[in-house]
């Protein structure tokens, strides 16, 4: 789905990239709300079948799966969307299914997947949204956006919890609900990037190859 065709106003949550000579990206604090049209290209061809993924390495700490991943959620939410007529991306199960890809996306705020077991409707827009990552201090959550029929979807974030079986919470704002991607791989291709390049430059850790041209497509 395109961000011009998504019921919510787009935006990227991340952290601030100035470091390393981003000046679209200030630090302001744990995350900030930045301009998803300055947002470049990203480095891969995406497929679904997470090639680029599979060729990076897998890490014992800060991988979004170390709190045991989602292997008791996902028959769950499988049988949950079957009985709702609902079909899952197939790069979204994949992913959701392989402990091998998943503990290759490492998060430098310590966010950890957290997969709903049921679809809630979206407070905006005819869809449907499936909560599958959190912020370990539950500052942000970020959902798979299923449009009504389920024939596309996106991925949005927002600081609100949407949880299904849970009477919604008055308290939300709809409208705080963000496009972020056109896709749930593309997602995930940003957001490992986005933090290999901060544990380079935390933990000196090596910079992956395509992360300098990213950078560089970024100040320009």
């Amino acid at each position: 789905m395109k961000a011009e065709e998504a019921p919510f106003p787009a935006s990227w949550w991340g952290t601030g990239l100035a470091s390393a000579g981003v000046a679209a990206r200030p630090d302001v604090g744990t995350y900030g709300r930045y301009s998803f049209a300055e947002l470049p290209p990203l480095p891969f061809s995406l497929n679904g079948d997470f090639g680029w993924l599979r060729e990076q390495a897998a890490h014992d700490a800060w991988a979004i799966n170390e709190n045991g991943g989602t292997h008791e959620e996902l028959p769950l939410l499988r049988s949950a969307c079957e009985a709702a007529g609902l079909a899952l991306p197939d790069s979204f199960v994949r992913f959701m299914s392989t402990p091998e890809l998943q503990e290759r996306v490492r998060s430098s705020t310590a966010c950890y997947l957290d997969l709903d077991v049921g679809s809630v409707p979206s407070p905006t827009g005819k869809g449907h949204l499936i909560r599958f990552l959190a912020d370990q201090q539950g500052c942000l959550f970020w959902y798979l956006y299923l449009t009504e029929d389920g024939s596309e979807h996106a991925v949005v974030c927002t600081v609100d919890l949407y949880s299904h079986g849970d009477e919604p919470d008055p308290a939300a704002e709809p409208d705080e609900i963000q496009f972020c991607a056109e896709s749930f791989e593309a997602f995930l291709c940003r957001y490992w990037l986005e933090n290999e390049i901060f544990f380079a430059e935390d933990d000196e850790d090596e910079l992956p190859a395509v992360a300098a041209e990213y950078i560089e497509r970024y100040r320009t």
